[in-house]
């Protein structure tokens, strides 16, 4: 995330731009192992990895602790992200905060990478996609037929654990 993030100058440049002018935001930032994970398709448009990034943005300042009393107390939250008019859905999840839905979710994994009251950075353990865009990309891949098989499987979350 972080190498997109340093070739996207005019990504960075906002991002300094809007720090400097008073506002805060909350970069949702994807591990190295889910980043890993995104395909030639996914990043096959010329803008994709910007537009990657913008969903990852949020115009607010949140920390791990103000997001988990957040979908604790309200249940689910709405978050605007730059990438408009997209917005990133969170909730509680296995005792921490989970961002998106379905197989396109990512739980907070790494929180509170980096906080100064302007910038924050939140760890998480996969990449999101808007919704509309996840489910185009699941309906490519969903088997049929008669020997069509559905696997599901679980890992463990790491985060916020009340």
């Amino acid at each position: 995330m972080a190498d997109i993030l340093v070739n996207l100058t005019s990504l960075a440049s906002e991002m300094e731009r809007l720090v400097s002018e008073g506002y805060v935001i909350t970069v949702l930032a994807p591990n190295d192992e889910a980043m890993a994970k995104l395909t030639t398709d996914q990043l096959s448009e010329p803008s994709a990895p910007e537009q990657i990034m913008y969903y990852h943005i949020i115009p607010e300042y949140e920390t791990e602790e103000s997001m988990y009393n957040y979908v604790r107390r309200i249940g689910k939250i709405n978050y605007d992200t730059l990438r408009l008019p997209h917005k990133v859905v969170a909730e509680e999840a296995d005792g921490s905060v989970k961002f998106g839905k379905g197989e396109g979710s990512a739980y907070l994994f790494d929180p509170d990478i980096y906080t100064d009251g302007r910038i924050s950075v939140q760890g998480i353990d996969g990449v999101l996609f808007p919704v509309e865009e996840q489910e185009i990309k699941s309906a490519r891949k969903v088997p049929s037929g008669p020997n069509a098989v559905s696997k599901v499987a679980s890992k463990p979350r790491r985060g916020f654990f009340w």
